[in-house]
């Protein structure tokens, strides 16, 4: 018997029986691809539709700051 049984994963990540809940690890296309989709929808007025066009300007202006950050990590 190895140091992990066969019933427990040594690692979650690439273990099929965990992809049905958040397990803390975060790639960051999968952040990149739901911030794009977040900005889509404010641009498409799906998201948030009673706002007005300089609240739908602010909202793009952090969220392109928030795609700024997440381009300096390097994983």
């Amino acid at each position: 018997m190895g140091l992990f049984p066969r019933k427990y994963a040594s690692c979650p990540w690439p273990d099929s029986r965990y992809r049905t809940y958040m397990n803390g690890r975060l790639k960051k296309v999968d952040m990149h691809a739901r911030l794009m989709k977040i900005k889509k929808g404010i641009d498409d007025k799906h998201w948030y539709p009673d706002w007005s066009d300089e609240q739908r300007w602010s909202a793009q202006l952090a969220l392109n700051n928030a795609l700024d950050i997440l381009d300096e990590f390097d994983y």
